[in-house]
């Protein structure tokens, strides 16, 4: 269990069996969905006037009879004294969970999941079964992420799981959506924590701690549900920056009628012999950087719907998601956006130079943080002026005094490469400063008084911001950056790590104008990517990778996949906000994309799009196969996308 290169075990066996083999307080979470034993409360057929009688039994496991009981002891042994345990449960169960566990924690309590689109019932002689309870349980020394107060609520609501998310072969009757279960796991826990969930079922709570960085043991006893989990748990598998052996990868397991041997456990997991996937999925790479877009979310929807092939191609590469998570053998990746395709191409080369401005960016990002631990007197200054004992001129000179005393440590924070940002940087700080104590002030004049913590995270925020602000000063200065490719490039991944959201916006004299992210970029570094950009299992890839930047249509007709290549396609969408890297994308070029792929290609490809009438038009042909599913985004500048939308998964294969 001390081991931190293992992401995931799903075992198929009898949990009881497994729990006993897990070290004593090793597991940071237990999130689970055991059998509720409706079954055994059924009232059997109920009539239906002209179609077949309708029966409330679940399924045959639910059956089986289920004592919390007898799970209690081993759930609460293998449980950190920091770690909480989440239980769905029904009605029926859930005074038993509390008599056996209660006593067990320093808090229980429970959660209800309102289901916003329950079964109707059919005869209206009741009410509507559309709640289902979590029992919850976690002692003192728990810490929680929450960020709203509206977390908070011992109340989440969203709708049961539907298509394409809910399975089909097999079909679970308690699948649960992946939406609501990583909004558990996120407040719950922290990245890199074991959730372990002895009752896994078709796997959707893997997926979930997969998705949010965190470790997971999952275990099944039914063959079927554990080759559909195991199938959506390896899709999520796009791994870590560090160059590392998966250690469930390739097991070495001696299998007894079907079972993992747990002694291995949590390195090892059943893979049967007769288990077939196409080797397309490349599980040591991530993708390159963060893009408006990216498709690292949709790979579980992408990855499983791949078909076989040789060489690969992507015109629209973007981040880089799903190029580096499949393997071919040969690579061919385009993107009309240069500032793009250079950081390709420095990393392909391992271009010292480039890397040179990037480290220093990077050492300089450190030093604002020492900066700030070095500078206690802000937080007096700060404190002065909440007290009262300063004015608001009194505070503007104060700080005015200070960035000229600092005047040598705020040009020393920049070393050597980037000096040039020098008076930007001093007057960004001043004005930082000025702002963020004005602004916590009158915060705390609304809501009362501040944490010391919140205060001297505000001000680290505000040196940090006006940092930012100095760089995006240094990226837009054209006369700097056109003569120094390497530096623009460096600039370039800087802001793509710290703009708020990774959003690209521009003005109408073409100048970046996103700002800083605020207090969570604080703590972010680029070190492990420029550490990752380094590492040899990337260096592999683009040895086997040609780069271009070009216009879609020219890198397709001049490269020519065949029929035993694949094209994978990520353009902008069609919508009133179609600029890509300050390139137009119009309802044009979205013609010219599908005139290509309907007429000329002879490749299979998978086209992953917005919803839009337009589009739906354009690939609604015979032979096309268009499939949905929902996406939701954090952000929409002005309105200009839905922050939940259907997108479309296009391809020219079955």
């Amino acid at each position: 269990m001390e081991d931190p290169n293992w992401k995931k075990c799903l075992i198929q066996a009898d949990s009881k069996q497994i729990l006993r083999k897990i070290p004593d307080q090793s597991v940071d979470f237990i999130f689970t969905d055991p059998p509720y034993n409706i079954g055994r409360h059924s009232t059997g057929n109920i009539p239906l006037p002209g179609r077949a009688p309708m029966n409330n039994d679940v399924a045959d496991w639910d059956w089986v009879d289920f004592y919390p009981e007898e799970w209690a002891d081993e759930l609460v042994r293998v449980l950190k004294p920091t770690g909480n345990l989440f239980i769905f449960t029904s009605y029926n169960q859930l005074g038993k969970w509390y008599e056996c566990l209660d006593h067990r924690f320093d808090t229980s309590n429970f959660m209800v999941w309102h289901k916003t689109n329950p079964a109707p019932k059919i005869f209206k002689a009741g009410f509507l079964n559309s709640c289902e309870m979590i029992f919850t349980c976690w002692n003192k020394r728990h810490t929680w992420n929450f960020i709203s107060q509206k977390e908070m609520h011992n109340f989440i609501e969203s709708p049961i799981c539907m298509r394409p998310e809910r399975l089909s072969c097999p079909k679970h009757p308690a699948q649960k959506p992946v939406s609501i279960l990583k909004k558990i796991i996120e407040i719950a826990t922290n990245a890199n924590d074991i959730v372990l969930d002895p009752f896994m079922g078709v796997g959707s709570i893997g997926v979930a701690a997969l998705a949010l960085g965190r470790r997971y043991i999952g275990i099944e006893i039914n063959n079927e549900y554990f080759k559909a989990a195991k199938k959506r748990v390896e899709s999520m598998l796009t791994p870590m920056y560090e160059e590392t052996d998966w250690a469930c990868e390739n097991p070495k397991s001696n299998e007894t009628n079907g079972y993992v041997n747990s002694d291995t456990l949590p390195f090892e997991y059943e893979n049967k012999a007769n288990d077939t996937q196409p080797d397309v999925i490349n599980r040591h790479l991530r993708p390159l950087l963060k893009w408006a877009g990216g498709k690292e979310r949709e790979l579980q929807y992408i990855l499983p719907n791949l078909p076989t092939f040789e060489r690969y191609f992507e015109p629209f590469v973007g981040g880089g998601a799903v190029f580096t998570a499949v393997h071919a053998k040969r690579y061919f990746v385009n993107d009309l956006s240069q500032e793009l395709t250079d950081i390709y191409q420095y990393i392909a080369t391992q271009d010292e130079l480039f890397f040179k401005y990037a480290n220093a960016i990077v050492e300089t990002w450190d030093m604002a943080k020492n900066f700030f631990l070095q500078n206690s007197n802000l937080l007096s200054l700060y404190q002065n002026y909440q007290r009262g004992v300063l004015s608001r001129a009194n505070l503007e000179q104060a700080i005015t005094v200070f960035c000229t005393d600092k005047g040598k440590e705020i040009a020393a924070m920049l070393g050597k490469y980037l000096q040039c940002a020098q008076k930007v940087l001093q007057t960004e700080i001043k004005k930082n400063l000025l702002r963020k104590m004005l602004r916590m002030r009158k915060l705390e004049e609304e809501r009362g008084e501040l944490p010391v913590k919140d205060i001297e995270d505000n001000l680290e925020t505000a040196i940090k911001s006006a940092l930012y602000m100095a760089l995006r000063h240094l990226y837009n200065d054209k006369s700097i950056t056109t003569s120094n490719r390497e530096l623009h490039g460096a600039l370039f991944l800087f802001i793509r790590n710290y703009a708020y959201s990774g959003m690209f916006r521009y003005n109408a004299r073409g100048d970046f104008n996103v700002p800083y992210g605020g207090i969570g970029y604080n703590s972010k570094s680029m070190r492990k990517k420029l550490d990752y950009y380094l590492s040899a299992p990337l260096h592999n890839l683009f040895t086997q990778t040609t780069i271009f930047n070009q216009d879609f249509e020219v890198f397709l007709k001049r490269n020519t996949p065949s029929k035993n290549d694949f094209i994978f396609l990520d353009p902008p969408y069609d919508s009133e906000f179609s600029t890509y890297a300050q390139n137009e994308f119009t309802q044009s070029d979205q013609q010219r994309l599908a005139n290509y792929l309907l007429n000329e290609c002879q490749a299979k490809w998978m086209l992953v799009i917005k919803n839009t009438d337009f589009i739906f038009s354009l690939y609604n042909k015979d032979g096309i196969h268009i499939r949905s599913f929902e996406k939701s985004y954090a952000v929409s500048f002005m309105n200009r996308n839905d922050k939940r939308t259907t997108h479309l998964l296009i391809t020219n294969y079955s």
